[in-house]
């Protein structure tokens, strides 16, 4: 009787997920006026440990630098601002293609048909009224954030 034994190189051990590095973070960036609003985003945002409140605006142009400069995954955008609207920003996005293919998401204190079809002609992704549907954006952030992880390309 023969005993056939392979002597090549054992074969790779698969690694264990706690060794995997961990996706980084959904990039969010809120382009709100109200810091209390702000604030309460922030704290629902970054709860899951998913995602990061990566930077603040409280203008359309500080909002539009801000995306410019990249790494930027979701954008939160209230329509009224202190200084421009959320609509400029909307325009920018669409005027440039959206580089880097940021979720759009509008969460307004102004959620009415003749808004949401100004924002939808920009290409938004989700038209959310503030006072009603603050649960609900956190929830399609965090499904957004779910889905990166798990096909880091979202084209």
């Amino acid at each position: 009787m023969m005993i056939h034994s392979d002597r090549s190189a054992p074969a790779a051990r698969p690694t264990p997920l706690a060794s995997q590095p961990m996706p980084p973070p959904l990039n969010v960036l809120l382009i709100e006026d109200s810091a209390e609003i702000r604030e309460t985003l922030t704290q629902s945002i970054e709860a899951s440990g998913n995602m990061a409140v990566t930077g603040f605006a409280d203008n359309s142009a500080e909002a539009i630098r801000i995306i410019e400069q990249g790494g930027v995954g979701a954008a939160v955008i209230d329509l009224h601002l202190k200084e421009g609207s959320g609509l400029l920003v909307l325009a920018h996005l669409s005027r440039t293609g959206n580089p880097g293919q940021i979720l759009r998401m509008v969460l307004t204190n102004h959620a009415s048909p003749i808004f949401r079809r100004s924002c939808e002609r920009f290409g938004i992704d989700h038209f959310l009224d503030k006072s009603l549907e603050f649960d609900r954006a956190i929830e399609l952030l965090e499904e957004y954030a779910a889905r990166r992880r798990e096909s880091p390309d979202p084209a």
